[in-house]
């Protein structure tokens, strides 16, 4: 974790750095030829912005960090564990700066040492001795899956539709967000109302930071999103910046990396990603008005800070 993501965890900062060498030590433990790659993703750097949500949802209610560690470990294993796949998926060859588990092992162990967290994933989760906790996981793993099954149904599918999109980026993003959120209240023993305003509020978040993301993969450096600028184009995916910027693609058909890198140059230069920054600001905001149902805290300050941090960072 960078100091200025830290920061912005405010109260939780503390718990998420014990919880930050509880994971490595949890990897440490695990057999050698599952352990080694998966250090290596985790000590790569990384947000942990969800296990985060868990803590600070759980501050606006009944703390206890005993109970919360294995839910906060599930979910950051859960993340970890789609990201394994996603390159496997994506064919991606690296990630933050390093080669992707699959380049460097091969499709076929990545996604074995991926189902391996799922399943740590899960034995976590059973650790909280709720078992709403989870079925709320369970529910969200079978909402990636779907979004991703959609996601591959529409590759090299130039001209799908804002609404297409949305409902991509919730399947695939957002709905882990929500999840922790939900997490980390529900065992903060919050009232219902409270429990679905921060659902809500980590679902308009989740939204506001995979737009930035992919606004980020048009105008970002590659030093600092750990990826090539435009893979997702070079992957065959539109997304928001690229579908508001007017530009049109022949349908069914892989851009090469030249190719790629014209319609990358092109994007950049439009109207695209300001409109879809304005669309992430948008649902930033509706994450925050989801806050004021709640009682004013350092937690939910930090939460409101975090809504600007998705939308902001590095942009």
């Amino acid at each position: 974790m960078t100091e200025r993501t830290t920061d912005l965890f405010g109260p939780a900062a503390s718990d998420l750095a014990t919880i930050e060498k509880e994971l490595l030590q949890e990897i440490d433990r695990d057999p050698p030829e599952v352990a080694r790659s998966m250090a290596d993703l985790f000590q790569a750097g990384g947000k942990r912005i969800r296990p985060a949500l868990v803590l600070l949802s759980a501050l606006c209610g009944s703390y206890e960090l005993d109970r919360l560690k294995p839910a906060a470990m599930a979910v950051e294993f859960t993340h970890a564990a789609t990201l394994v796949h996603d390159d496997v998926i994506d064919r991606s060859a690296t990630r933050r700066g390093r080669p992707t588990m699959a380049a460097a092992l091969g499709d076929e162990p990545a996604i074995v040492i991926g189902d391996f967290y799922f399943a740590k994933a899960y034995e976590h989760a059973s650790r909280t001795h709720v078992p709403e906790v989870v079925d709320i996981l369970a529910r969200t793993v079978m909402s990636i899956c779907a979004g991703e099954v959609r996601q591959q149904a529409i590759r090299y599918r130039y001209s799908t539709d804002v609404e297409e999109y949305m409902q991509r980026i919730e399947a695939k993003t957002a709905m882990l967000l929500a999840a922790c959120c939900e997490i980390g209240s529900l065992l903060a023993g919050l009232a219902s109302q409270e429990r679905a305003a921060l659902s809500a509020y980590g679902r308009s978040l989740g939204l506001a930071f995979q737009i930035a993301d992919d606004v980020l993969d048009y105008t970002g450096a590659e030093g600092e999103v750990g990826k090539p600028i435009g893979h997702d184009i070079v992957e065959g995916f539109a997304t928001l910046p690229l579908m508001l910027s007017s530009i049109k693609l022949e349908e069914g058909r892989r851009l090469d990396q030249q190719e790629a890198r014209r319609v990358a140059d092109t994007v950049r230069n439009s109207d695209g990603p300001q409109l879809a920054l304005a669309l992430a600001r948008d649902h930033a905001n509706s994450a925050r008005d989801q806050l004021t149902k709640l009682e004013r805290s350092e937690a939910t300050l930090a939460l409101d800070s975090l809504a600007e941090y998705v939308v902001s960072r590095k942009l």
